[in-house]
């Protein structure tokens, strides 16, 4: 980044540099961040599909993909992400062809780039409202997924979001509304960014706590098992952390948050990058989930509590040669399991030995 500001220098004068280094700057790595969210969201999208697709009912072996895959969460919110990430993504392109080609023949990238009112600024912040509101559903429904579905704990993120939604609109509103040379640090938008920034940052706060306090403690109580070492799944604990708990699109965040309060023009590429550290965050998940990834391709372990459970009663048996997985267990819920997206609810309490974990059945 450095090298790329100090190259700049020498070609605009220091009073440029900054607006139109830092613009350029975006430009490079959020087309870097966002090649990185494709391939992740086609990955998803391919893999979901063909869960879906492969997976025929016992009755006249129809195919469950045409009213399973349009209602399924992950799907959904696959496309919601690729559709306004893409679109945020193709109106940074399009701002450096305006700044540097259209407005003014070029002669003034920097006013180009201060000017907040200009529409496709507009409709870039409108995207990254959007994206960030997807992206807090999102977090909503792995916070309830991993609490085993419990209501009261999706109550303040859902609050937060709704309450993000409104002043998300009315940030965009107020940008729309700005006259010439006006800056982007003045009052008024200030008491719009910062509290709206708060929300969804406590929102990304809270799940990213609350997941990984659920991860950690599920894991703890298995250490004390003593069903396996805990060198091994100090690794595997802080990656699967940080892929549940969205903990790149916290960081983010609060980079931008920090940024804006600071008044540094370091929030553009903060602000703007936020579609697809989102993405990219959330794509993960999906990854994850659609893959059947978790911790016994790392560990040798399941990755909910219930798989955690689930282990720990067939440790002895897993000693014996016979097979740990009868074949039969492999079909019993499986209507039940794509509903749930094979996900891993995390299960303090062990379940009946005649049910089995979903990491069985990925």
């Amino acid at each position: 980044m450095s090298s790329i500001f100090s190259g700049l220098s020498r070609l605009m004068p220091r009073s440029s540099m900054n607006a139109v280094g830092i613009n350029l700057a975006l430009a490079c790595i959020e087309s870097l961040l966002y090649g990185m969210f494709f391939v992740l969201a086609m990955t998803s999208l391919a893999v979901l599909v063909g869960r879906h697709t492969n997976r025929t009912s016992t009755f006249g072996g129809r195919s469950f993909t045409s009213d399973r895959i349009w209602t399924s969460p992950l799907f959904v919110a696959t496309m919601f992400l690729l559709a306004t990430v893409t679109s945020h993504w193709l109106i940074t392109v399009r701002r450096v062809f305006d700044a540097f080609v259209y407005f003014d023949a070029g002669q003034d990238p920097m006013e180009y780039y201060l000017t907040v009112e200009a529409p496709t600024q507009v409709i870039g912040t409108a995207f990254v409202v959007a994206t960030v509101i997807v992206g807090d559903i999102i977090l909503t429904y792995r916070i309830w997924t991993v609490w085993d579905r419990r209501w009261t704990l999706i109550i303040f993120p859902t609050l937060c979001t709704l309450a993000y939604t409104a002043l998300g609109v009315s940030m965009v509103q107020l940008f729309a509304s700005y006259s010439p040379n006006e800056s982007i640090f003045m009052s008024a938008a200030r008491h719009r960014v910062i509290p709206t920034s708060a929300l969804t940052l406590a929102t990304n706060l809270y799940g990213t706590g609350t997941i990984a306090y659920r991860i950690w403690s599920s894991n703890r109580a298995m250490k004390h098992s003593h069903t396996f070492g805990g060198v091994g799944l100090r690794v595997s604990e802080g990656l699967v952390i940080f892929i549940e708990s969205a903990a790149f699109y916290t960081f983010w965040t609060l980079f931008f948050v920090v940024s804006f309060s600071a008044n540094s023009l370091l929030e553009q590429f903060a602000f703007h990058c936020i579609p697809a550290a989102t993405g990219i965050s959330f794509m993960l998940i999906v990854v994850r989930v659609g893959l059947g990834f978790h911790w016994s391709q790392i560990t040798g372990v399941g990755a909910g509590a219930a798989g955690l459970a689930a282990h720990a009663r067939r440790a002895p048996s897993m000693r014996k040669p016979a097979l740990a997985y009868p074949p039969r267990a492999i079909t019993l819920n499986v209507t039940r399991t794509v509903e749930q997206e094979t996900d891993y609810a995390l299960r303090m309490s062990p379940e009946p030995s005649s049910r089995h974990d979903p990491a069985e059945m990925c």
